[in-house]
């Protein structure tokens, strides 16, 4: 992967160790569990299942945060997975700031996991060892897919964007993204109510098809502003995700992809960055420019419920 490759070779042409060298291109990724997995979490994660449980209709539509990019989605029925990410490090440099609710066997079952590219923080192959295997991998890449096949997941499809699938009483289409690889996003459809999952996009030319196309009645929208240091930003910042939401005319939004730290300084201070507190400058931005618009800051294991299908 292309900034794998970028943080292993910058780390050696500043004369980092062979050792550093080697963790910066990923060979001790994902070896620890995050210690920020905390009693608080887990209790609230399992609070949120039992609500599901026991909401009938309104569990067609809400979302439990697990942590940075990955969510429970539970759409008409249907519980999906987004983005896997719980053992530490990812590209051998960056860890969670906040601990994923709970581990991943303890995640419970799923219909679908949904990859939307191959990033070390949002494709797992430890935690999705230990996820529901009889679920559906819906993957951006071929790549992504044999891996998962070879893992013992019986169900893989990849799709392109616009692409469609349906998943019990879901339809779960992938659409474009932009970032430093190959990235979809997607659309889960169900029960009157429409996710967007924008994985690590920054702002791009087909959110107003998105928009048009499902009118999204909630979008999840990266918020952290990744960059490669003198390159391009890769992610959206906070502003850009609030111009995302005017565009994609939601009724809700929720930040993702900002609950991570540089824990090599290397990769922290001479390669790449990110925004520090992006989710409450993100819901600042949001109060100021589109107050109207419900923003959600839930806490790892914290379910939201979505908007009302619309009329």
């Amino acid at each position: 992967m292309r900034r794998r490759r970028f943080l292993a070779g910058a780390a050696a042409l500043a004369g980092a160790s062979a050792l550093e060298a080697a963790s910066l291109g990923g060979k001790f990724d994902h070896h620890r569990i995050p210690g920020g997995i905390t009693p608080a979490a887990q209790e609230r994660y399992k609070l949120s299942l039992r609500l599901l449980e026991g909401r009938g209709a309104e569990a067609d539509g809400a979302i439990v945060h697990v942590g940075h990019s990955t969510h429970l989605l539970c759409v008409a029925g249907a519980r999906m997975l987004t983005d896997p990410w719980f053992y530490d490090p990812a590209f051998g440099a960056l860890s969670h700031l906040k601990g994923p609710a709970v581990a991943p066997e303890s995640v419970g079952e799923l219909d679908a996991i949904l990859v939307s590219h191959d990033h070390a923080d949002h494709i797992d192959p430890r935690a999705a060892d230990r996820l529901d295997k009889k679920a559906t991998m819906v993957v951006a890449t071929a790549e992504i897919a044999a891996r998962m096949r070879a893992m013992g997941f019986g169900s893989v499809v990849v799709l392109a964007p616009w692409e469609s699938i349906e998943i019990r009483r879901t339809r779960v289409t992938a659409v474009p993204g932009v970032h430093d690889i190959y990235e979809i996003g997607f659309v889960v459809e169900g029960a009157g109510r429409r996710v967007y999952f924008a994985g690590d996009t920054r702002l791009h030319d087909d959110l107003p098809a998105i928009a048009e196309r499902f009118a999204p009645t909630i979008a999840i929208l990266p918020v952290d502003g990744t960059r490669l240091t003198r390159g391009a930003m890769h992610v959206m910042t906070p502003d850009d995700a609030v111009q995302a939401t005017k565009t994609l005319k939601v009724r809700a939004v929720m930040p993702s992809h900002a609950e991570a730290k540089f824990t090599d300084l290397l990769a922290k201070y001479a390669l790449a960055s990110t925004i520090d507190g992006a989710p409450a400058l993100f819901a600042a931005a949001m109060e100021r420019a589109l107050p109207n618009v419900v923003c959600h800051l839930p806490e790892p294991g914290q379910m939201i419920l979505l908007p009302a299908p619309s009329a």
